[in-house]
């Protein structure tokens, strides 16, 4: 499969912006996938799958399909998609509300945060005038967190991007999201800085950054937050980050450049996005 050609405006963009400003960068990935890569661990996921959610209750996966616009419902205890759900043009993040009614999902080349009614099956798009590649949702589920890529920012707004709660400036080119379960801290990858910045919510304030390699891309949390996991776009990795002493503990190999990561509900295993081989990687930790 030839990916040299892929069209995927927002990272085109993030590109660009980061040329501008004169740092030096690698193009886009251009890999196919990986023959040797396990099909046991392998789901599939839609096409061009870009990030994962896990459902409140553990049963399900959605998938962000980025060149059809929807979200692949994957059913875990027989790793088929049940549903797909219309969503919106170029979807990139997908955040499951506690509520286990609500998705969330970004789409930064239409700049609208999508609320789809899981019940339903009905989206919601709300146009805001931004561009989020990334979204995480509140423990409590009342705010999102919205990774503005373009402008070293993460908005803090509702489901519905209609009210500004707050915005965290100074994070540079961040592209993924997780907040721990208290929603004291946030954590946001450096796409270009291969580093991940811990911030302080309420100061909203960026307290320390990690370095972790080259093109960190997604964020997940563990269930008590005691392990931070990074997907690296373009460098076949995740790696995994001990957040009492925010230390790289491990780094796992990952075929066909991941791009999203969740954690399974009882945090046995992770699910990795492998956006040019349409599936998601199931690993065991």
């Amino acid at each position: 499969m030839d990916t040299s050609s892929f069209v995927d405006a927002p990272l085109d963009q993030l590109l660009a912006r980061a040329r501008e400003q004169g740092i030096q960068v690698d193009g886009k990935p251009t890999a196919t996938p990986d023959a040797s890569a396990s099909d046991a661990n392998r789901i599939p996921a839609g096409k061009r799958p870009h990030s994962v959610a896990v459902s409140p209750d553990g049963t399900r996966l959605y998938t962000t399909s980025f060149e059809s616009g929807t979200v692949s419902v994957i059913d875990l205890e027989s790793t088929a998609i049940v549903e797909t759900i219309d969503a919106v043009a170029a979807p990139y993040g997908v955040a499951a509300n506690p509520d286990e009614h609500t998705l969330h999902v970004a789409s930064p080349s239409a700049k609208t945060l999508v609320h789809i009614d899981l019940d339903t099956g009905d989206p919601t798009q709300n146009g805001f005038g931004h561009a989020p590649y990334g979204v995480a949702v509140s423990p409590d589920g009342v705010r999102v967190y919205l990774t503005l890529a373009l402008e070293d920012s993460v908005l803090v707004t509702d489901h519905f991007a209609m009210e500004k709660f707050t915005e965290i400036p100074g994070i540079a080119f961040p592209t993924g999201v997780a907040v721990t379960p208290d929603e004291s801290l946030l954590y946001a990858t450096n796409y270009f800085g291969g580093k991940v910045s811990v911030v302080d919510i309420a100061q909203k304030t960026v307290t320390a950054t990690i370095s972790v390699g080259p093109h960190p891309y997604g964020a997940a949390l563990s269930h008590y937050g005691d392990h931070l996991y990074l997907a690296h776009f373009g460098s076949k990795s995740v790696s995994v980050i001990d957040t009492s002493n925010l230390t790289v503990t491990d780094t796992i190999p990952v075929a066909d450049d991941p791009r999203g990561i969740a954690v399974s509900k009882d945090g046995t295993r992770l699910y990795v996005t492998s956006f040019f081989a349409d599936c998601v990687t199931a690993i065991e930790l």
